[in-house]
């Protein structure tokens, strides 16, 4: 049965989109690691609200320092995670022109043309500032439709220009002959980037797009029916796995009517056991689905760190433990890859259900209490249940037990991923060594 899965898995590489979606995820990746680290230590050690900020009594540092480093982390963030598709559109692009002899860079231009003409808000502009765009797009919360508009204007060169041939392609005659033959491309591709502006800048259309992720992260956190934060988590962690989520960001919820009134009582009561709501979605997501940010990410990395070590996904696991552990795991999820890969399809979108129904039937049978209390941002996943009870010892182990299932879980998918990984790198090896040949 393995060998089968494993033997259509690599047959999946063979597929274009799929091997030119893998080359644009390793090359995005220093990109994707940069912005996530920044953004973690923002969140973690530099905010008011932060984990690492208040258990280290940095409020000693001088506020006008504090503000200068927000602005840094603040503006390396933004200009990786927060314009990651147009770092991505281009390679998509430039990899799908250069796998046919065409003109990559040309191709990667157009691309970034098209996907800005597409994020384009027309009308949408501040006096200040003449450009609006629809940042959704421009982010990585896009990243399948980014590849695939990247992927269809590479395609577009390869049967509307000619190949590259020869290697001194820079010559002037040869630039001036490449400048030309992307006209009839460029000019395909930005008509239809209009196209979809036009479509997307329709107030009904863009507020349904531009609220949809949003609306299952408020139906995952918000509602006390145990079926809905089900369904709901569900849909959140396929969102995430297809590239069009928010990993990146914190979406632990500390406001809402119900969460105010588990913690009124807690507080009042002074004890975080039979709240109104005890099975309200935020508690149980965040508390127990959240290792790691969405998908248990956090367990994923304990079971490659355990079963792989020289591999490459090793490699990237070493690299990406620190901010996954505060659950911060875009860069784990466009490392490995997480995103688009069937192997942990299942893992990623199914543990997290398991968890929260084994966290329900603890709290039914009051073998564990509910997280009425608000925590620190960047609280380590497994810390999130222990910290929100004020400190009870019995959903510390719990959570513990939890965790241990999840990476246990995780070890077959990782097993069979580093089968995929070494029989690709042969193959990949055994190409290279062809072309040489040759």
């Amino acid at each position: 049965m393995h060998e089968k899965i494993i033997n259509r898995i690599i047959a999946l590489h063979r597929y274009s989109f799929v091997r030119i979606t893998r080359q644009t995820l390793i090359m995005i990746f220093p990109i994707v690691f940069i912005g996530t680290m920044a953004k973690m230590m923002l969140k973690t050690v530099f905010k008011p609200d932060g984990f690492i900020y208040n258990i280290a009594f940095l409020d000693v540092i001088p506020q006008n320092v504090l503000r200068i480093i927000q602005f840094m982390l603040t503006s390396i963030s933004q200009l990786t995670l927060g314009i990651l598709g147009i770092y991505t559109v281009y390679m998509a692009a430039k990899f799908t022109a250069k796998r046919y002899r065409r003109d990559g860079k040309f191709a990667g231009i157009t691309a970034i043309l098209t996907l800005l003409l597409m994020s384009y808000r027309y009308g949408k502009s501040s006096p200040q500032f003449s450009l609006s765009f629809y940042q959704r797009l421009l982010s990585g919360n896009s990243l399948l439709i980014v590849l695939i508009l990247g992927y269809g204007v590479g395609q577009l060169y390869r049967w509307l220009t000619p190949p590259k041939d020869g290697d001194n392609t820079n010559a002037l005659p040869l630039l001036q002959e490449r400048s030309f033959s992307s006209m009839l491309p460029m000019t395909i591709s930005l008509i239809f980037g209009v196209t979809v502006a036009l479509f997307l800048n329709s107030n009904t259309i863009y507020h349904a797009w531009s609220t949809s992720y949003s609306t299952l992260v408020t139906t995952a956190q918000e509602h006390r029916q145990l079926w809905l934060t089900l369904l709901a988590t569900m849909g959140l962690t396929i969102f995430d796995w297809l590239g069009l989520g928010v990993p990146y960001t914190s979406m632990a919820l500390t406001s809402g009517d119900s969460f105010t009134a588990n913690l009124n009582y807690a507080l009042t009561h002074g004890t975080p056991w039979n709240v109104p709501y005890e099975f309200l979605g935020s508690s149980l997501y965040n508390s127990f689905a959240n290792f790691g940010g969405d998908g248990l990410i956090f367990a994923l990395i304990v079971a490659i760190l355990l079963t792989s070590n020289g591999s490459y996904m090793h490699r990237i696991a070493r690299w990406t433990a620190l901010p996954t552990l505060f659950n911060f795991n875009y860069a784990t999820m466009i490392g490995l890859p997480v995103v688009f890969n069937p192997l942990f399809l299942i893992p990623f979108v199914f543990l997290p259900i398991v968890n929260i129904l084994l966290a329900s039937l603890a709290i039914t049978i009051h073998l564990i209490p509910s997280t009425p209390y608000p925590v620190l941002q960047g609280t380590p996943g497994p810390l999130i249940s222990f910290l929100g009870t004020n400190g009870n010892w019995g959903i510390l182990i719990f959570t513990l037990v939890l965790l241990l299932i999840d990476i246990a879980a995780y070890i077959p998918f990782v097993k069979m991923a580093l089968v995929v990984e070494n029989r690709l790198t042969l193959a990949e090896q055994d190409v290279i060594s062809h072309e040489k040949n040759d």
